[in-house]
């Protein structure tokens, strides 16, 4: 069984909009409960000096939000330039975690134009929060934290991810699978099954048996398992409704291919109700050596 990356702390992009502040909130409540810092990250373009005041400012007003809700915290600055989705996500190289504020472009328009938090989110090496909330910031309480799985590797760090955070955030944590008729069984015979109850089982049991190992690393960690019909996005997005953080796998898949080939995570960015994280399969050194040589 995997373990999550620690110690290397809680990256916040700020770009001085109120989704970005209650995104740094949101993380220092999360990274004081890991025991982790929180770097503050606001990126400019290359240029005069007046650009590097203006990024402090950004950043002095982001850190005096967060100190009046969670102190004392350990909070980190840095003003890089550069592109800011490229900027971040080579600090997901060695961060625990990014948390940014929620895009401000539709589907479409990720699609025909670039999106910083849909594209740190597809190529992130790190899990990938975007802070969304239709009732204002709320800090971490009782609500649960929700887990999409599908049994496939992305499923396993979504549950690696999922089980840490619910523990540090003290919440209850639902591990959820959805499913369709026409995604459960290759040959026609499934159209005559009138009785899922045995499918239905029969997931439930594997969901226990593939997170054996993180219930006993999280004793403390109230878990539920649920079977829901219905497609994963429409399914994902109204659990969104009554629960503090969703947690989905990514192949990060371009904006175009995602709307293409269908997507949960994509949509979940751009409407869930609550912060969505992202969580990519972890690469292996084999794979990074190959991608280096080519």
């Amino acid at each position: 069984m995997a373990t999550a990356k620690a110690g290397d702390g809680i990256v916040v992009g700020i770009d001085g909009s109120d989704s970005a502040v209650d995104a740094a909130r949101w993380a220092a409540f999360v990274a004081r409960r890991l025991g982790e810092p929180i770097e503050l990250v606001h990126v400019h373009s290359p240029g005069s000096d007046n650009e590097n005041e203006q990024s402090e400012a950004v950043l002095t007003a982001a850190e005096a939000a967060i100190r009046a809700e969670v102190d004392p915290i350990e909070i980190r600055r840095s003003t890089p330039s550069g592109k800011p989705d490229k900027v971040l996500t080579d600090l997901s190289r060695t961060a625990r975690m990014i948390v940014l504020g929620h895009t401000t472009t539709t589907e479409w328009e990720s699609m025909v134009r670039r999106s910083d938090v849909v594209s740190v989110a597809n190529h992130a090496e790190c899990p990938v929060v975007t802070w969304r909330s239709r009732d204002g910031f709320q800090p971490p309480d009782g609500r649960p934290v929700i887990v999409g799985v599908d049994g496939t590797e992305l499923s396993a760090s979504a549950v690696e991810h999922a089980f840490e955070t619910a523990a540090a955030l003290e919440a209850p944590l639902a591990v959820l699978h959805t499913w369709r008729e026409q995604s459960t069984l290759t040959y026609g015979e499934g159209s005559r099954f009138t009785d899922w109850s045995a499918y239905v089982e029969y997931r439930k049991d594997e969901m226990l048996e593939n997170t054996n190992g993180y219930t006993e690393q999280y004793p403390d960690v109230d878990v539920s398992y649920r079977v829901e019909r219905g497609k994963p996005d429409i399914v994902l997005l109204e659990e969104s409704k009554t629960a503090q953080l969703v947690v989905v796998g990514s192949h990060g898949r371009s904006p175009l291919a995602a709307a293409v080939v269908g997507s949960s995570s994509q949509g979940l960015i751009h409407h869930s109700c609550c912060p969505v994280m992202i969580c990519r399969a972890r690469r292996h050194a084999a794979t990074d050596a190959d991608a280096e040589a080519r």
